[in-house]
């Protein structure tokens, strides 16, 4: 892009006062071009009308039935349309339960529902009513009574029908929300079990991910490979893991659900029937893998350890898998999870592989959850396999009747993991980190002859790590057109990861005027246009972290005199914060400078960089005092374009008196106005100078430090129009009359075609004699014809 710059002249254009391009209004070959267009356009309309007057079922005349639909897919909103991001006060949740069972499971939405988050919506559907006082508390959903279902076939013979009315809950809950002032905010319908532990902050983070306009249903298979394969799908999202459906879908299931499910009395369940009204409407199910089933009998060390790469969204079938944690009840141990979910829910259960080479040790680590230690190297790819610590759904100890691979516990005694359990999680406030302690889980372990450490040998491990709300985050670049243009291009899109304050949104405005405050800096469109390393070589991007290449300062140098030297630093950049990090400059740019010294006489340093006129720029100043003997003695003036941008520039303290510590000013320039000020007549090549020199607080010491430089970064902003590539439009630029060879050769060409569309017309009329018509779609044909062979006659509507 802009990192080596060449700087071609350009055509000046002419200018009114609106700073509109002005062009002639008429011209002789712009009148010629059009009368050519007029009457080839005129040829086409009368060419294509006769066409379709041969032919009687062309597709204008075909009925509206028969026609496939086209869907129009919008390139995004406009920033007036663009909404806020989804909360969990647009979520509605609708929860399944049984009247039989809910004293017991009320425990489990009690560990997820959040009674003081007063916007969280939901209900829980029974199919009784309970005399019960603490249902009805501040600290569950409100309860509902599904209506009867009496009057819909149910026919799976080992089934039960009181799949009919949990199926039904999300018509329910549509039609409980219709009128409602709630119903304003909601997006999603989320449904569960009431033995679902749903994890909301995840639960909104993938939510996130998708329009809640258009139509989704997101959730995910089960675990069991023979539940998807025979009993049900792997295109259906099981319900006891819990799905999510898009409010304008659900609008859309509510109206045609009851008589959806009369079709389908055979089905087993009620997460099938959906999924059979889902196929119904034309909606595929959108995987996430954060949605867990849980069709296994036993312990979930092995799935939980090994999550996948997703935030976890829900846990179902408590009451059948042992306790998540060992040594307490269900209810508790989930409570116990929710703990580190409230410090950091997005990392929750995130796996971690690290090795011990002292030890011989492979350690994975589930934040949150637990810390695993194997003796000698397991490599990553087997860390990440879950293993066989449950059985799958079928009790058939074989797991190939699992929908993904495992692994056996151990392969050896001696490779047999020490397991250690969350015992406590809490934040530190000072150093903004979470800290997590896992105890040993004492259990028998065999004898091991192996000359490696025995990890039984440790009791308790203790894990630091800042909280990570932004994990799953992901960067949405949408183009959108603007009003007055007809296309887009884009060549290439590098993304790098840069920390937020790479650039403020506050910076210095200069000029002849002097300094003022320059805001929204954060909000304009840049372009780099000189990344320089002054006072040193070239650094690529293999010597920096975000992957820039910085090229030497000689050829901008204009301080020719001696009067300057080049200083270089081989001790270490001490990065603190608050000042520059190794993301605003790599260690090559500050370990090097230029400087001007008190023994080479009182001047100023130059840079001149040109530039493209019609813009402002961004000047990024990098500092770092490698120089000096002693802290505050080195004060110098800063200037842009001649004019004062900073003066008495104290380094020492701006880098909290610290030598060696890097530290950036960035500031804002219009050359256009500089130049225009000091009456230039063509401030197309105008120049951006940037210079440093003594102030009148410098050191009179003999051979101190007049004024140092180590890097300078100047960037273009968008203009007033938005655009980086001046006030002329590509449509403007397309209108422009072409020459009179291009010319000639157009009509050349629109010669050709006139003489080849005639050819066509002759041919179109002998064929239309035999033809029977347009091709339909198969199952709107006649299958006798007696002439078709090939063809086939559309039957009319």
């Amino acid at each position: 892009m802009g990192e080596n710059n060449i700087h071609k002249e350009q055509k000046s254009l002419s200018y009114d006062k609106s700073n509109k391009p002005f062009f002639p209004s008429s011209s002789p070959c712009s009148f010629t071009a059009m009368i050519v267009l007029l009457i080839f356009a005129s040829y086409l309309l009368y060419s294509f009308s006769f066409i379709s007057f041969l032919n009687p079922y062309s597709p204008s005349k075909i009925p509206n039935s028969l026609l496939v639909p086209v869907i129009r897919i919008g390139s995004g909103l406009r920033p007036e349309e663009q909404q806020p991001q989804t909360e969990l006060k647009h979520i509605v949740f609708g929860i399944a339960a049984s009247s039989d069972l809910w004293k017991h499971r009320r425990e489990y939405v009690k560990t997820w529902w959040q009674p003081r988050h007063r916007e969280m919506k939901g209900a829980v559907w029974l199919d009784k009513p309970v005399n019960d006082s603490v249902s009805s508390s501040s600290s569950l959903p409100r309860i509902k009574i599904s209506s009867d279902t009496l009057s819909f076939k149910y026919r799976y013979r080992s089934g039960h029908r009181s799949a009919i009315r949990i199926t039904r809950i999300v018509s329910e809950t549509v039609r409980m929300l219709n009128g409602t002032e709630a119903e304003r905010n909601v997006r999603w319908v989320v449904m569960g079990d009431d033995d679902t532990v749903f994890f909301t902050e995840n639960l909104v983070r993938v939510l996130r991910k998708y329009d809640h306009k258009q139509f989704y249903y997101i959730g995910a298979p089960s675990e069991s490979h023979l539940q998807n394969l025979h009993q049900f799908s792997y295109g259906m999202a099981y319900g006891g893991g819990g799905f999510a459906i898009s409010y304008p879908l659900a609008k859309v299931l509510e109206k045609m659900q009851d008589r959806c499910i009369e079709r389908y009395a055979d089905l087993y369940g009620s997460d099938d029937r959906v999924h059979a009204c889902m196929a119904e409407i034309g909606v595929p199910l959108t995987k996430e893998v954060g949605f867990h089933q849980m069709d296994v009998y036993g312990n979930l060390l092995g799935l939980l350890s090994v999550h996948p790469q997703a935030p976890i969204v829900s846990i179902h079938h408590l009451d059948v898998v042992d306790p998540i944690f060992p040594k307490t009840d269900r209810v508790n141990a989930v409570k116990k999870l929710m703990i580190p979910a409230k410090l950091d829910s997005a990392s929750l259960v995130q796996q971690s592989v690290c090795y011990d080479t002292t030890r011989q040790w492979t350690m994975s680590v589930s934040w949150g959850y637990t810390v695993q230690i194997t003796r000698t190297y397991m490599p990553a790819r087997m860390m990440e396999m879950p293993t066989r610590t449950f059985n799958d759904w079928h009790k058939r100890h074989d797991f190939t009747n699992l929908a993904f691979n495992t692994r056996p516990i151990t392969y050896t005694d001696c490779q047999r993991p020490r397991v250690f359990y969350l015992s406590r999680a809490f934040s530190n406030s000072s150093s903004d980190t979470t800290i997590t302690e896992y105890l040993r889980h004492d259990e028998w372990y065999p004898k091991c002859d192996w000359g490696i450490a025995d990890p039984s040998d440790i009791n308790q491990i203790v894990v630091h790590k800042k909280p990570n709300p932004d994990r799953w985050n992901k960067l949405v670049i949408r183009f959108v057109p603007s009003q007055d243009s007809k296309f887009a291009f884009v060549n290439a899109i590098e993304v790098i990861s840069a920390p937020k304050d790479l650039i403020a949104d506050v910076a210095t405005s200069v000029s002849r005027d002097g300094t003022d405050k320059f805001n929204g800096l954060a909000k304009q469109a840049m372009e780099v246009v000189y990344r320089i390393n002054v006072g040193g070589r070239k650094v690529t991007p293999f010597n920096d972290t975000l992957w820039r290449t910085w090229l030497p300062d000689d050829d901008f140098f204009k301080t020719g005199d001696g009067s300057s030297e080049k200083t270089y630093f081989t001790g270490r950049i001490k990065y603190r914060s608050g000042g520059a990090s190794r993301e605003v400059g790599p260690d090559n740019v500050y370990n090097t400078a230029r400087v001007s010294k008190r023994s080479r006489g009182l001047v100023d340093m130059s840079w001149d960089f040109p530039v493209t006129a019609g813009y402002k720029y961004l000047i990024r100043m990098h500092f770092c005092d490698i120089a000096s003997k002693s802290l505050g003695r080195l004060y110098f003036n800063v200037y842009i374009n001649g004019n004062l941008a900073y003066q008495d520039f104290d380094l020492s303290y701006a880098a909290d008196n610290v030598l060696a510590s890097p530290y950036y000013i960035d500031f804002v320039v219009d050359p256009t106005a500089d130049y225009n000020n000091n009456n230039n007549n063509s401030p197309s090549g105008s120049p951006i100078t940037v210079s440093v020199g003594p102030s009148n607080k410098t050191s009179v010491d003999e051979g101190g430090v007049d004024a140092i430089l180590n890097g300078v970064e100047i960037m273009k902003m968008s203009n007033s129009m938005g655009s980086l590539a001046g006030y002329v439009s590509a449509e403007t630029i397309l209108s422009s009359c072409p020459n009179r060879r291009n010319l000639s050769i157009f009509i050349a060409m629109l010669a050709f075609m006139c003489i080849f569309m005639s050819f066509y017309i002759v041919a179109q009329r002998k064929k239309a004699r035999d033809n029977y018509g347009w091709t339909k779609l198969s199952l709107d044909v006649l299958e006798d014809h007696p002439k078709s062979g090939n063809q086939f006659i559309a039957r009319k509507a």
